[in-house]
């Protein structure tokens, strides 16, 4: 993911918003710096009317700024099973699934090659985006003080984007729940053993010997293991609100958050996602620049300041092969 950083400012960005501190840099020294950037491209202090002659600058900078935060913020959240892309405005990448299927070796006669032939059949998908918008305003009298902070402003539509794609990406995996097979998912009462099989057809249909069960941390309280747990496994449990692990599988808690603009939680809580260790099952795509821009105030009554903020967003889950990963809905 760093190598999407570039700019000086990007860099800045990055930092701040991974809470990574600079030799001689504080988060607070980085978070400033990217504020006095914007200043500097309004010209180096504020004017109502100097940030009118300069705002493309500010909005060129606010635009580089946002793609990089966003992609800081959602890394730290889901870098484990999402993985993130960028794309020129109209340009489609798609994503190759590999051709997971082992095929059936036979006996042969000494000097007969006539055996079925098998083809590999690799897939692939991509994934459409739609352009996803927020909009602040303020009153004329605050614009022209100066107290229309412009980092504030990123920084809230880069949060409030981040958490719109948050819940993308979790529609997206218990959305795919009645498309998988019924070998990789099981929904009712938790029990070991059936968690047990699925763990092992997730195995067996991906190759590996390592898997990874994520959830709240709600639906990994649901797991208990009947052949016991020690001490530190307990005191473990206490702390975290589940055991850390399944049978040597990791247990993973997601972040919850709420529904933009509720009080409704919005990852389920009655799910758990079993997938091989560092599979990107989910594919996030942003398409072309961001977009900020400014209407112009003296085109309402009211006069207030509109700051507008675009952004072309996409996800897709692997759903084109069985067996990617799977699922268990307790009920």
């Amino acid at each position: 993911m760093k190598s999407f950083v570039k700019s000086d400012i990007q860099k800045l960005a990055f930092d701040a918003c991974n809470k990574t501190a600079r030799e001689g840099m504080s988060l607070e020294d980085l978070n400033n710096a990217v504020r006095e950037a914007i200043t500097e491209a309004c010209g180096g202090a504020w004017n109502g009317y100097a940030f009118k002659e300069n705002k493309y600058k500010v909005f060129a900078l606010m635009a580089e700024i946002m793609p990089t935060a966003m992609r800081a913020t959602l890394g730290n959240q889901f870098d484990a099973f999402a993985e993130f892309r960028d794309e020129a405005l109209g340009d489609k990448t798609y994503f190759k699934v590999e051709d997971r299927t082992v095929y059936p070796t036979l006996t042969v006669a000494t000097g007969n090659q006539n055996i079925s032939r098998n083809k590999i059949i690799d897939s692939n998908f991509k994934v459409d985006t739609v352009l996803k918008g927020i909009k602040f305003y303020d009153e004329l009298d605050n614009f022209m003080r100066g107290n229309m902070d412009f980092a504030r402003l990123n920084e809230k539509a880069t949060e409030s984007m981040s958490a719109y794609v948050g819940e993308l990406i979790s529609t997206t995996i218990y959305g795919a729940y009645s498309s998988i097979a019924t070998r990789f998912k099981a929904t009712g009462a938790f029990d070991a053993g059936t968690l047990t099989t699925i763990i092992e057809n997730i195995k067996a249909e991906n190759g590996v010997n390592a898997v990874q069960i994520f959830g709240t941390t709600t639906a990994l309280a649901n797991i208990a293991d009947g052949f016991g747990y020690s001490d530190n496994a307990k005191d473990r449990a206490n702390s975290w609100g589940y055991y850390g692990e399944f049978r040597g599988t990791s247990l993973i808690a997601l972040p919850q958050a709420y529904t933009a603009g509720t009080s409704t939680l919005h990852v389920d809580t009655d799910h758990i996602i079993i997938l091989p260790a560092n599979e990107k099952i989910v594919k996030v795509v942003f398409e072309g620049e961001a977009i900020v821009d400014m209407n112009d105030n003296m085109n309402r009554n009211d006069m207030q300041t509109e700051i507008l903020f675009l952004r072309k967003i996409g996800a897709a889950a692997i759903t084109a092969v069985d067996g990617k990963f799977g699922m268990y809905k307790f009920s």
